[in-house]
């Protein structure tokens, strides 16, 4: 029986065994990690219109990570997408300072309640 690849870039014959982080329409330089996010863990960069293609090559990613709202989509349509390709990983959501992030942590979680919902303060500039 031939096991699954752990990794989108794997090539045969590799035997470690990789997290991945599906990041979505940001660049791992927009991202800073800041403690919340395993720096084991690589970080594969997409589009969001990729979300379903990249989730049928690595059902086991880790966490998906992206920012609150950004030109193409924001949480809530990619929690939506996540729920629909049926993810039940971590959406890590990268957000300015809010007044009350529980607000959008439940928002998010109504819409794909099977998705572990967390808030990552966006860094300042």
């Amino acid at each position: 029986m031939m096991k699954s690849p752990t990794c989108l870039n794997e090539l045969p014959g590799q035997t470690a065994l990789q997290s991945i982080g599906l990041l979505v329409g940001m660049s791992e330089a927009e991202l800073s990690r800041q403690g919340r996010i395993d720096a084991d863990i690589r970080l594969e960069s997409l589009p969001f219109a990729l979300i379903h293609a990249a989730l049928a090559l690595a059902p086991w990613a880790e966490c998906v990570i992206a920012p609150l709202v950004s030109e193409q989509f924001d949480a809530l349509d990619l929690a939506y997408e996540l729920d629909r390709a049926g993810y039940m990983g971590k959406l890590l959501v990268v957000a300015p300072a809010l007044p009350r992030p529980e607000i959008v942590e439940r928002e998010i979680r109504t819409i794909s309640p099977d998705l572990q919902v967390e808030l990552i303060r966006r860094a300042p500039h």
